[in-house]
């Protein structure tokens, strides 16, 4: 299944970068293409449609993101990576921001201190309630002379 939704991916991804400028398509290596063009779905037909705009298009997500890859690596200028980097380290950090608040590592912590806090008070209610072994009548006889002499 993943392997047929990027092979059509690709297949999208080589249609939309041969109607890039000469210019453009120089950018990116002939083994990038080459790949593309081997892992393709042949049986996939798509059409770019040059009077629609790249999001009027009905491309496939992990196509805009090959094409995204392709601008980024070779495409794009010092100021856009750099931008592009901000952008991709302030998604980052709202991410683990939702994690945080979602998974909060503080009441986790409390939480288990709390659990464990529990175990130990159960532990010690069941050790206090289990019964002492009987000692034969011999041991203690023993036992209480040996008390009378300390």
């Amino acid at each position: 299944m993943a392997e047929t939704i990027f092979a059509n991916a690709y297949t999208e991804t080589i249609e939309i970068i041969n109607q890039l400028s000469q210019e453009d398509y120089a950018k990116i290596p002939i083994s990038y293409i080459e790949y593309l063009e081997k892992n393709k779905n042949a049986n996939y037909s798509f059409k770019y449609d040059t009077s629609k705009t790249f999001n009027e298009q009905n491309i496939l997500k992990e196509t805009k993101s090959i094409l995204f890859y392709l601008f980024e690596k070779f495409g794009a200028t010092d100021i856009q990576k750099e931008k592009i980097q901000n952008f991709k380290n302030d998604y980052y950090k709202k991410i683990e921001q939702e994690k945080r608040l979602k998974y909060n590592p503080d009441d986790i912590l409390k939480r288990n201190e709390n659990n464990q806090i529990n175990e130990i008070k159960t532990e010690s209610t069941v050790v206090s309630l289990v019964p002492k072994e009987k000692e034969s009548l011999l041991k203690r006889i023993l036992n209480k002379i040996k008390g009378i002499f300390k």
